[in-house]
């Protein structure tokens, strides 16, 4: 723990979606305690390691599950964890649909592997493109954030990268075994893989035993690479577990990317959603188009970091950036019209 960069608890708590408030209160309960308490101060610090727990506390938090059980799914096994579900199942089989919808997810995760076998077939082109896409988001990252996530799942491979303050998330649907997988790969190693991949027909992705290995449709070797050994966050979750939107933004891409770069990186926009309108002001304007729901009127303001912006628009494709608000201090989701399995999140600033 003393190589790892620890999160302030506000940090975290905007990372899992749970205010600061309740994680106070859940580690009063002995639930995601922290990882670290100054003893003059007392300030409160998380781990990275901590992010999978704490977006599992938020989703039981949603589901109204007891603390007692929250207590019992982090500290048992998966198995003792899915049993305490599957009962908590049973006793509210008259609950809403969304809360036994919330709580068999979370069985579901918790009883598939992060490690193991997955096989999936991809385009080598198509592969090579999200690689190069996503890495990005984690160049500058710490070295215990730093690397490419792969989750094998039933749908396919999702690649994700984050430097803790912008996430790229990249999902290629495809054929595969059906089995369930995570594992990360450093950047530059990543980069090797997909310059071998770049001109390729189909691939088949394999990892097991801590190596991946991508072989040709007929089964003829590639490449491949070792997985570091550390704990393999869910960095997905951050994306699909988003709330609504209240607002969308869009802006050409070109003139987006121009107005940025004439900023200092550590200069923040300030992005204004007036009516129909969407400013992004920094010393000088540039007007883009808003929508919103037809009884939100309110005028709203977010604080964007010139650099963040810059390059997750720098990694959306298309002649259109579109940016989806919640509020300001909920990660800002960019994405582009032409390509809708690319995501990135930007995290806001505090005003």
């Amino acid at each position: 723990m003393a190589d790892e960069q620890l999160l302030t608890i506000s940090t975290f708590a905007r990372a899992v979606g749970i205010p600061a408030s309740a994680l106070r209160h859940y580690a009063a309960q002995h639930i995601l305690r922290p990882a670290e308490v100054n003893r003059f101060t007392g300030y409160r610090y998380y781990s990275p390691a901590q992010i999978d727990d704490g977006i599992l506390v938020r989703q039981m938090r949603s589901a109204d599950v007891p603390l007692p059980v929250m207590r019992g799914v982090l500290t048992g096994t998966s198995r003792e964890a899915s049993t305490l579900l599957t009962e908590m199942l049973a006793e509210h089989g008259t609950t809403s649909r969304r809360r036994e919808e919330e709580l068999r997810a979370l069985r579901t995760r918790l009883s598939a592997p992060t490690t193991g076998s997955s096989l999936v077939t991809v385009a080598g082109t198509a592969l090579a493109d999200a690689i190069t896409q996503v890495v990005t988001a984690t160049s500058n990252a710490a070295h215990d954030v730093a690397g490419l996530v792969w989750t094998f799942d039933r749908q396919g491979l999702e690649l994700v990268a984050t430097d803790r303050y912008w996430l790229a998330h990249r999902r290629i649907t495809a054929p595969t075994d059906g089995r369930e997988a995570r594992a990360i790969t450093t950047s530059e190693e990543s980069l090797a893989l997909a310059r071998v991949c770049a001109r390729q027909g189909d691939v088949r992705i394999d990892l097991a035993e801590g190596e991946l290995t991508i072989s040709t449709d007929d089964g003829r070797h590639l490449t491949g690479c070792g997985t570091l050994e550390r704990s393999v966050p869910d960095l997905g979750l951050l994306v699909s577990s988003q709330p609504a939107a209240r607002f969308a933004v869009g802006f050409e891409r070109a003139e987006l990317s121009d107005h940025v770069a004439r900023g200092e990186s550590v200069t923040p926009l300030r992005l204004v959603i007036d009516g129909e309108v969407a400013t992004l002001q920094a010393g000088w304007a540039l007007r883009g188009w808003a929508s919103r729901r037809p009884d939100d009127t309110e005028r709203s303001e977010v604080l964007l970091q010139t650099a963040l912006l810059a390059a997750a628009v720098a990694a959306c494709p298309g002649p259109d950036v579109v940016l989806s608000v919640v509020d300001g201090s909920t990660p800002l989701r960019v994405s582009s019209p032409v390509q809708d399995t690319f995501t990135a999140l930007v995290m806001p600033m505090r005003p």
